[in-house]
């Protein structure tokens, strides 16, 4: 795996840590086509971080930071050597926690994130409960962005309102879902 585009376009990612399943260059490719200029700038939230493949490629793209979580010690360890490694340390917070801790650490520490990434473990049943948390909808700006993938067999995801679908694609076993919050001008056209 490495990353596709931006400055660091070209770096390789280190092999995930055992039970990782990295979101593959294609899937990660066709997202931040979808995406788009949205990233430049942004503060980015990624959950079950796993490689950090979507933290690390929205840095390349001009994040303003990354703050990738993962439950795992041995992986954000790798996280950390991959950031030392790319230059980036001063631009990436890791977080050793759960999604849910770190939701309720991130929002008691009045964190805002212009895209949030949920990327769970296809076998588990988080999503849900996860997408209609009040806590991740703290943590997202206005207008903010929620980018899901998930295994293609799996239910399509809702998100609470105002948060709409703005995207949905299938690449082989992997599903993609962008959800927006409309801006005033959007709800007024």
């Amino acid at each position: 795996m490495r990353i596709i585009a931006g400055h660091l376009r070209g770096r390789r990612l280190p092999p995930a840590a055992k039970g990782v399943r990295p979101t593959t260059d294609r899937v990660r490719e066709a997202l931040f086509s979808a995406i788009g200029d949205a990233v430049v700038g942004a503060r980015v939230l990624e959950l079950f971080a796993g490689s950090g493949a979507f933290g690390f490629e929205a840095l390349s793209r001009g994040a303003a930071s990354a703050t990738v979580v993962d439950s795992n010690p041995k992986v954000c360890r790798l996280l950390t050597e991959t950031a030392d490694a790319f230059e980036v340390s001063d631009l990436v917070a890791i977080l050793n926690m759960t999604a849910f801790q770190a939701m309720s650490h991130l929002t008691r520490h009045g964190e805002r994130y212009a895209i949030v990434f949920l990327d769970p473990p296809y076998l588990s049943n988080v999503l849900p409960g996860l997408m209609w948390d009040p806590l991740l909808l703290d943590l997202l700006e206005s207008p903010g962005m929620l980018v899901v993938e998930r295994e293609a067999r799996s239910p399509s995801p809702t998100a609470p309102p105002p948060y709409v679908r703005r995207f949905s694609r299938t690449y082989g076993g992997t599903a993609v879902d962008i959800f927006h919050r409309p801006t005033e001008t959007d709800q007024t056209l």
